[in-house]
């Protein structure tokens, strides 16, 4: 299926209340978490891994949902201080509990800004 048609399904669905979920992706050590497509990732590193999120950029409208796997505070650095979550300005660092579960959602509401959906037990700074 192209990415097209995945757009144009999910609209679709979209239309009739339902969703497409993206699958989960294991990101067992550091990384850039990618933002060509809507994703959720599940942070499995042994040990505190060091992440990095890029600006959206084109990618307006894009989902990211990061998950702790392990339990190590991960810690994902964005760029620009690009993430907004209602407190004031922007903020640059997110780090996970220490526990298996913590959940961070995140959408891009603007090419230089990803906006916090939803925050379990993230600490964003």
């Amino acid at each position: 299926m192209t990415d097209g048609e995945v757009q144009q399904l999910t609209s679709i669905l979209g239309a009739m209340g339902a969703s497409i979920q993206p699958p989960v992706t294991t990101i067992p050590g550091d990384g850039a978490i990618p933002i060509d497509k809507d994703g959720i990732y599940l942070l499995t590193k042994g040990s505190a891994a060091a992440i990095t999120l890029a600006v959206p950029g084109a990618n307006i409208g894009r989902r990211v949902t990061l998950i702790g796997g392990s339990d190590f505070a991960h810690v994902c650095t964005a760029a620009s201080t690009s993430v907004r979550d209602g407190t004031t300005g922007g903020s640059g660092t997110l780090t996970s509990a220490a526990f298996q579960g913590s959940t961070l959602a995140l959408i891009a509401t603007s090419a230089i800004v990803w906006s916090v959906e939803k925050n379990t037990l993230w600490v964003i700074t």
